[in-house]
């Protein structure tokens, strides 16, 4: 099945790789394999290694990912569902079912906190998911295509390219390992059975759908290509007992999945069906999409289309080429690659960043249940990347072939490898330090206080992401937050217009509303930061461009617009007139000149003064204030 449709290749071809692992067999050999891959993640992701301690990213995704840990670990600690919170929207809360709380990484994030902080284990966790995506992909390489050296040059392509860096940030969007593990596990249980291939199957497709539920759906279509291709023929299998075995190992996955994503499911099919498709943020996600150009690169605020040999590799693409002789064998391999770069051009085609209006596949998802929160159609070129670089692993053998020498074919696979390392590696990444004001730690130690409102609040979801981030610090209630767009409803799209507004007034002497909300919601402080989350200066060396340079020659700012997103901080001791005039101008107008020249934190503070009294805490971060409860 799959190029391999009376069994699995050779396990040596003339493109394995002779220098000595025929000595390490089984487990010592896969170590070894293993080893290699992480090393080249520590090293093609320079200086992350050297700089645990420092965050991957700034981005309201990283802050996510770091908050789901934390949450995870709060809600095992305290025995109750991580599926509901009201630390975040308090005092109403929000339903998490259909947030990517992502548990595989989330709880592997938790435990690795009880050793490690924060920033220190989401950077351990991103070096073993490159080396692990690598490993488990030149598993699936080597059984399609019996080319060891081939398999593990393809584990470099599949793993360390640019596609895996866009979502540096997004821990379960970069969980690339268990797809590939899926389809080993189906293809070695249609054609051996067993009861451990069966298990391996039920467990990767577990392991996907706990990470990203995307890449079930790629699995399960994956699989159905190759079936059909092969005619459920695998090493002689007689037809029958192939289709037998294929819909054990589906069934008994898709039974697997259900099982673990139950709350997503009743969430979606059940009480809080479409809540999410009438939000800002739905609207704005579910048009991320590719250009028949290439890949639709956002940061945002930038946008630009990165040609698809930029994407996948100009040496990757060149040695697919010279041996291409080496691919017939791989034909079904090719049409699973086809559809899914069908599928990740949209609802409609675009060309060139202009909208063409033609209809494409991807539109039939909107209208199945489940399938419709498939809003991102640009990650179908995951599989993209994984049929390229099965591609890659099937042309060694062909281009080894052609010298007789082991060493000569051994110095080959090297350069080689040099040369896709380099071409598609992102070092130096760049690295970042978020603020982490020391007194929300006192904060945390207080059992006096429960709740607090986090201010100034952006206008956006996202742009609020610190404040998950800060919670994990502070670990109170607070009255906003930041989750996946598909978990937002309308409420909380409200409740955000509400805070924002009732900030702008009260600060500027319009009302105390929002002295009035604090109250009534029983929220015991107020913490006042001194910065503010405004929208970043574009980078304009990529936006609204076609890119067909080498990744090499534009990683560096293609990767830094994806872990900083699309904020920066503005001091607010800036003064109220820069302040209004970029937060929001439609009130310059009604500030007078003599406080528009006055320090935007001293007039907050005097505001929030005359209200609440003075601040109980200041530092150069925040100032905080006591809210008073009628008894």
């Amino acid at each position: 099945m799959g190029g391999a449709a009376d069994g699995p290749p050779a396990s040596r071809e003339p493109g394995e790789l002779a220098l000595g692992f025929a000595r390490l067999p089984g487990w010592r050999g896969e170590l070894l394999f293993l080893l290699g891959f992480l090393v080249a993640a520590c090293v093609l992701t320079w200086p992350l290694v050297a700089t645990l301690g420092k965050a991957s990213g700034m981005r309201g995704d990283y802050f996510d990912n770091l908050w789901n840990a934390w949450w995870v670990k709060h809600s095992i600690r305290e025995g109750h569902s991580p599926y509901w919170t009201d630390y975040l929207y308090f005092p109403e809360g929000i339903s998490l079912r259909r947030h990517t709380l992502s548990p595989v990484n989330s709880l592997t994030l938790a435990l690795f906190t009880t050793v490690l902080d924060g920033h220190q284990a989401f950077n351990v966790l991103l070096l073993l998911h490159l080396a692990l995506s690598a490993w488990c992909f030149s598993l699936l390489a080597r059984y399609v295509t019996g080319c060891t050296t081939g398999s593990l040059l393809a584990g470099l392509v599949y793993s360390f390219c640019p596609f895996h860096y866009f979502y540096l940030c997004q821990i379960n969007v970069f969980s690339f390992e268990f797809l590939p593990l899926a389809l080993l596990f189906f293809m070695k249980h249609q054609r051996d059975g067993g009861g451990r291939n069966l298990a391996g199957v039920a467990l990767a497709l577990g392991g996907t759908v706990m990470s990203s539920e995307y890449y079930v759906v790629y699995a399960y279509l994956t699989m159905a290509i190759l079936l059909a291709c092969a005619g459920a023929r695998s090493g002689g299998v007689p037809r029958a007992l192939g289709w037998k075995r294929a819909a054990l190992a589906g069934g008994t996955g898709a039974l697997f999945v259900v099982l673990l994503s139950l709350p997503l499911l009743y969430a979606t099919l059940g009480p809080e069906k479409g809540m999410e498709s009438g939000t800002a943020a739905f609207s704005v996600e579910k048009h991320r999409t590719n250009d028949l150009l290439g890949f639709y690169w956002i940061g945002p605020k930038e946008e630009s289309i990165v040609s698809w040999p930029t994407m996948l590799g100009y040496s990757t693409l060149a040695l697919v080429l010279i041996g291409a002789r080496g691919l017939a064998r791989l034909w079904p391999w090719l049409l699973v690659g086809a559809l899914f770069f069908v599928l990740s051009l949209g609802e409609t085609l675009e060309i060139g960043g202009k909208d063409t209006g033609v209809p494409m596949p991807h539109a039939l998802f909107g209208h199945l249940p489940v399938l419709s929160m498939l809003r991102k159609s640009d990650r179908a070129f995951m599989m993209v990347q994984l049929v390229v670089a099965l591609a890659l692993a099937g042309s060694w053998s062909a281009i080894a072939a052609r010298w007789k020498r082991p060493a000569v074919r051994a110095g080959l696979a090297c350069a080689a490898g040099a040369v896709l390392a380099f071409e598609l590696g992102a070092a130096p990444l760049e690295r970042f330090q978020p603020r982490e004001p020391a007194y929300l730690r006192e904060l945390a130690a207080d059992p006096s206080v429960t709740s607090v409102m986090e201010l100034p609040a952006a206008r956006t979801h996202v742009g609020n992401g610190r404040f998950v981030f800060l919670q994990t610090l502070h670990e109170k209630k607070s009255t906003l937050g930041y989750t996946t767009a598909l978990a937002v409803t309308p409420f909380h799209d409200q409740r955000l217009v509400d805070l924002v507004n009732e900030y702008w007034q009260f600060v500027f002497g319009i009302n105390r509303a929002l002295a009035e909300r604090a109250a009534a919601a029983g929220i015991d402080r107020i913490v006042h930061y001194k910065t503010f989350p405004m929208a970043r200066d574009t980078d304009f060396s990529i936006e609204g461009k076609t890119i067909w340079s080498p990744f090499r020659a534009v990683h560096a700012p293609l990767v830094r617009v994806r872990q900083l997103g699309e904020f920066q901080d503005l001091d607010l001791d800036s003064t109220v007139g820069e302040v209004v005039a970029r937060a929001v101008p439609e009130l310059a107008s009604r500030i007078a000149p003599a406080m528009s020249a006055r320090p935007f934190s001293e007039v907050a503070r005097a505001q929030f003064t005359r209200v609440f009294g003075p601040p109980v805490h200041e530092d150069g971060d925040l100032m905080v204030f006591a809210v008073r409860h009628e008894r």
